[in-house]
Order: structure tokens, then sequence, then C-alpha cells
């Protein structure tokens, strides 16, 4: 049986909404539609670390012709123009990964100045019509304040947001954070703002494919972090033992908040 978080059962993801008849939108693409397919798939990434992984997935879905939305953070590990570019020009969309509510210690005025400068930076190197945050479950901020009735990403030139920005009563919304696509306590920061509505739940990524396969939901955006699918048995291991330790860590943060 294939192993979960593995490139080859993503492909096999990736498969199953193309056969299933899904179109496939970026985020951007989503934002400017005047109007939406009645079946689609948004495939969202956030590169929270190894940008080389995000390559070899931009590079899998441009094989299937899917594009998708790469977020990138702007610190060194992550922030990769030649990566950045290479995924741009394989018809995907680059967006900010942002966290500047954490940088500025949770004052809107500086995190607006940390973002202005970073998106800038970002820029330099690809299109940025949308932005996502950056959820650290070790920082008591939520990078979304900084947009809480101060400004709005018309000052920016952007469309919108990730989160804050899509319609998640009507699109359904899966994420892998916690190595499990089921909503729950692992999801300290990633969840939608609002109101939303989830009437199918899936743990594993084959349980996903099957709700794809069956068409359960007619929109859907996934999000999946590159750094927890691999190629490889070693890294898998790694990557397995690595969220292992991180869900340990979110259920003492949960047990005192």
């Amino acid at each position: 049986m294939t192993r979960d978080f593995t490139f080859e059962i993503y492909e096999e993801l990736l498969q199953a909404g193309l056969d299933a008849g899904y179109e496939h939108l970026t985020v951007r693409e989503y934002l400017l539609a005047n109007e939406l397919p009645d079946q689609f798939i948004i495939h969202r990434h956030d590169v929270d670390r190894k940008p080389e992984n995000s390559l070899a997935m931009a590079r899998l879905e441009a094989k299937y012709d899917v594009p998708s939305t790469y977020y990138f953070r702007t610190i060194d590990k992550t922030f990769k123009p030649e990566m950045i570019r290479e995924i741009e020009e394989l018809g995907h969309e680059i967006g900010y990964h942002y966290e500047d509510m954490d940088r500025g210690d949770g004052n809107v005025a500086k995190a607006h100045e940390s973002f202005r400068d970073h998106l800038e930076q970002l820029r330099e190197h690809a299109t940025i019509d949308t932005v996502c945050m950056h959820g650290n479950p070790l920082t008591p901020h939520d990078n979304r304040d900084m947009w809480d009735g101060i400004r709005g990403f018309e000052e920016y030139d952007l469309l919108g947001e990730a989160y804050l920005s899509m319609d998640f009563v009507d699109v359904t919304y899966f994420s892998d954070t916690g190595r499990t696509w089921e909503d729950g306590a692992l999801k300290i920061k990633d969840h939608t703002v609002g109101e939303s509505e989830k009437r199918f739940h899936a743990d594993t990524t084959r349980e996903l494919i099957n709700l794809v396969e069956s068409k359960r939901f007619q929109r859907g955006c996934l999000l999946s972090h590159p750094n927890r699918w691999a190629d490889n048995f070693p890294e898998y291991l790694a990557e397995r033992f690595k969220d292992m330790s991180i869900n340990l860590g979110k259920s003492g943060i949960n047990l005192v908040s």
C-alpha cells in the first residue's frame, strides 16, 4: 500500500482530480473570476521550509498541467529566487507567505512596515497578487490580525488573502497541517475565519482521494506543505518523526491554553 505524504500518493491525488473532471484554479484565478466553474480544486502550498520540495511538487503538477499557488516565506532558508522564478515559469502562481505580526511582536504599524518591505523583496522575482499568512503555533500572534480594520489589500496592489478573501461556505477547505487532513486541535492557526461549512472529512490522503473520486464536494481548496511530502524512504521517515514531535508540542500548547 502506498505510504501517505509521499510524492507518489500526491500524484494519485492530482490524477483523481483530473479524472473526476475538476477544473484547477490558482488563488489568483479564483479571486479574478467573474464566474467560477461549477466544479474546481485550488491546490495551495505554504513553503515553510525545504523549498527544493516545492520545486519538485511544482514540476509534478506541471506534468499534469495542474496550476497551483505557492506561498513563499522570505526567510533565508526558503527565499530562493531561482526556484521561485522556475516555479512561476512552470505556470504556477507565487504569493507572499507573510509573518509580519510575528516580526513586529504584535504591533500593527510595525507589521505593515515589515510587510511592505518583504512584499517588495519578493516582487523583484515574481508577480505577487495574493498573500497568505504563516501560522507559527509558538507565537501569541495571528498574522491575519494586521488586516483587522486598519488597512486593505488595495494599498499593496493585492487581490486578497488566501484565508480572508475566499468563501469557505462555498469552498470546502482541507489542510495537511498536523500530518492529517482532518480538522482538529493540531491546526492551531490553520483554520478559516468566519462562517464555514464542512460536511465532508478526511484523515489520510487516501480518504481525500476517495472524496475527490466520488465528487463529494464541488469546490475545494487543498493546502499542502511541500516539506511534509517525501520522494524517498529516508526523507519519509524523517518528516514523519518530525511531524510526530511537532504534534506532541502542539498537544502541550493545547493543554495550557
